[in-house]
């Protein structure tokens, strides 16, 4: 007797998210093509005590579930539920996430259609949790490089149909992000989808920009909807994780660049880069130091990975340096010119 494994599994990593699961279960279950037998749903406690893995067992028995003694970081959480998953194609979900009733159907045609896709987003919108509520403003719509490396992921910028076109993109976010399961095997280094150094922050661009070096491609559908949660207890916390975040991104930002970048490439772009680097006003602040002995004890490491990726890529340098928008790139002034946020600049609660 043959098994059918499921052909998509769901992922969601949550850490003291027990008041948000009612609204993400219940919009995974409301998919038009959700049936238990293709479908398999996996989530992963990070480490907290918060109820939630009793209140899954006792209310949705059709969701697994992983309990992580302590908090292994968003990456490591991620490749175990990858590891332990069993579909073609996987969606990667924050806990704090409901997805529109056909975003999973929509994804799995395009991703057919097209099999050269290897990660997938939509519009992502910011709920309103405390007054269940949609908004008209983006929480991402995709991830855009610039020149100076910045990464801008739409947040912030209301709906003003400014973004209907389908189109391939830097990277997505794993807020809400599909992917194809042959890619991420093809991308793999030793047991790590996702860079495990990266903790928080940057894991998502990390891995789509290897995606990219080794010819795939990232796509933008904005017929893909979804919606991030606002919540008042984010905004509590946002004191507590600024000093962490702040740490995080600056040491990510310089691990991914030394991981992925053609040094001929950082080269011709340096001045520009260090122009924008040491204009920030938190350069030397907000836990940079510490984040600096961080980036530099996982050198090594990096370098390791560096020269497999090296090794194996199929993309060349002038292939590469078109995704990052120019100054006389009609994008460029058209992202910088819509106030989007940078990417991480608020901590999630994932």
């Amino acid at each position: 007797m043959t098994i059918k494994l499921p052909e998509i599994s769901i992922i969601i990593v949550g850490y003291d998210s027990k008041r948000y699961l009612d609204s993400c279960f219940k919009s995974i279950q409301y998919q038009t093509i959700y049936d238990p037998n293709t479908i398999e749903v996996i989530y992963i406690n990070n480490g907290s005590f918060d109820g939630s893995i009793i209140e899954i067992q006792r209310n949705y028995k059709w969701v697994s579930t992983v309990r992580n003694i302590k908090n292994l970081g968003l990456p490591a959480a991620f490749n175990l539920g990858i590891d332990y998953s069993s579909g073609d194609f996987i969606l990667l979900m924050n806990a704090d996430v409901i997805l529109e009733h056909d975003y999973i159907e929509k994804a799995l045609q395009k991703m057919k259609h097209d099999k050269h896709i290897a990660a997938l987003t939509g519009k992502i919108y910011k709920y309103n949790f405390n007054k269940s509520r949609k908004t008209p403003f983006f929480d991402t719509v995709g991830i855009f490089a610039m020149v100076d490396r910045e990464i801008l992921s739409g947040k912030g910028a209301q709906d003003l149909g400014q973004f209907e076109d389908p189109c391939e993109i830097f990277s997505i976010r794993d807020v809400c992000g599909f992917y194809r399961r042959n890619a991420l095997e093809d991308v793999r280094i030793k047991d790590e989808y996702f860079d495990e150094n990266f903790f928080l922050y940057l894991e998502d661009v990390d891995l789509c920009w290897r995606l990219r070096l080794f010819g795939w491609k990232i796509f933008f559908l904005p017929s893909l909807l979804a919606y991030h949660f606002i919540d008042s207890a984010k905004v509590r916390n946002f004191k507590e994780y600024k000093k962490r975040e702040r740490r995080y991104f600056m040491k990510n930002e310089r691990l991914m660049i030394l991981k992925n970048e053609f040094f001929l490439t950082i080269i011709k772009d340096l001045f520009i880069i260090l122009k924008k680097r040491f204009g920030k006003k938190s350069f030397l602040f907000e836990g940079w130091i510490k984040g600096w002995f961080e980036y530099v004890k996982q050198i090594p490491s990096t370098l390791g990975k560096r020269r497999y990726i090296m090794k194996k890529k199929r993309v060349g340098r002038i292939e590469m340096g078109r995704w990052f928008l120019r100054h006389n790139d009609s994008k460029y002034n058209f992202y910088k010119s819509k106030s989007l946020e940078i990417y991480a600049k608020y901590p999630p609660i994932y």
